[in-house]
């Protein structure tokens, strides 16, 4: 009789997997993001203004002008590709690697050295080339140099030098990228309090790369740029005569970088520089805030909090 009874009883129901963590961290971590790219944009604006033309400064600052196309320019362009590198090789743990030798050969080897340096590259002519075209004519730093009404134009090597030095600045930052791995996202032992805290906390690294990153190619990329020099001449040169009507000779001219060209691109590195850390510090003290939303753990919200939490610990693929 008992034995009857026990088959009749139903089956108790399979217990419910709890919600993953990362469903609910994945939201959090969206709006964090967007806020640092607001700050990289307001950031964009601001040098936007910086570069253009200002014959009329209050019609200049409004996004109506050129500001507004330079500035999304500058964003989607110079700081967007910086933020995206950093979620794409975001990571928490510190590489080890057994001697400076062997962590020469990895980077050597890999793709992310050339990709984060190509990256880099590309962020700084985008910001370079916006520069070029807000100079004026007084400047002389357009693709040719107009001479007198008798004469032909000639080949601007400032403008070569400029674009040979947002190269170097963007090879610069990208070996420094690698080389210090500033993908890893540190966390430090005291959990911050706010962005702003951690902001303050990262004033004297972002001091220090400004000054290493900035300083450093102004002042070694006149060398560096000698033996590419007749190199970068006769090609744009002879691509040039396909579009300018230009002088014949192919004589090199007396050598560009002077007192003046050199403070420029001395200030032109800075904003370089300058655009890239306001995008790494904005990634950084957001994506270093507690797992918390509303002063809640993000867990909070599932139905079953103790098993949401475990499920993000037993994560392994994702760094966060």
């Amino acid at each position: 009789m008992v034995y009857s009874i026990s088959r009749s009883l139903p089956a108790p129901a399979p217990r419910a997997s709890p919600p993953q963590y990362q469903a609910f961290l994945t939201p959090l971590l969206h709006r964090r993001f967007a806020h640092a790219c607001l700050i990289s944009l307001g950031f964009c604006y601001a040098l936007a203004f910086l570069i253009s033309n200002k014959p009329n400064p209050f019609w200049t600052i409004l996004p109506f002008s050129w500001t507004g196309p330079k500035c999304a320019v500058l964003f989607f362009f110079s700081a967007m590709p910086i933020l995206i590198l950093r979620i794409a090789q975001l990571h928490v743990v510190k590489r080890a690697f057994p001697s400076p030798l062997h962590t020469l050969k990895r980077s050597i080897g890999s793709f992310v050295t050339y990709s984060t340096i190509i990256t880099y590259m590309f962020a700084s002519g985008t910001f370079t080339t916006l520069y070029l075209l807000s100079c004026t004519d007084k400047d002389q730093l357009g693709v040719v140099i107009e001479g007198r009404s008798y004469e032909r134009p000639r080949l601007n090597e400032r403008f070569l030098y400029l674009c040979f030095f947002s190269i170097y600045v963007g090879l610069w930052q990208g070996i420094h990228h690698v080389y210090k791995d500033r993908a890893r996202l540190e966390f430090p032992e005291v959990p911050v309090t706010s962005p702003q805290e951690a902001a303050r906390k990262m004033i004297p690294l972002v001091n220090w790369n400004l000054g290493l990153l900035t300083i450093g190619p102004a002042v070694t990329a006149p060398f560096a740029y000698l033996p590419f020099r007749q190199i970068v001449w006769s090609n744009t040169l002879w691509v040039a005569r396909s579009f300018y009507w230009l002088n014949r000779s192919t004589a090199l001219p007396p050598y560009p970088v002077g007192p003046g060209l050199f403070i420029r691109s001395t200030v032109m590195a800075a904003m370089i520089v300058l655009s890239a850390e306001v995008a790494h510090v904005a990634f950084t003290v957001y994506f270093l805030e507690q797992p918390f939303a509303n002063n809640k753990l993000v867990s909070d919200k599932s139905p079953n909090p103790n098993g949401t939490l475990v499920t993000g610990l037993r994560t392994s693929k994702a760094p966060l």
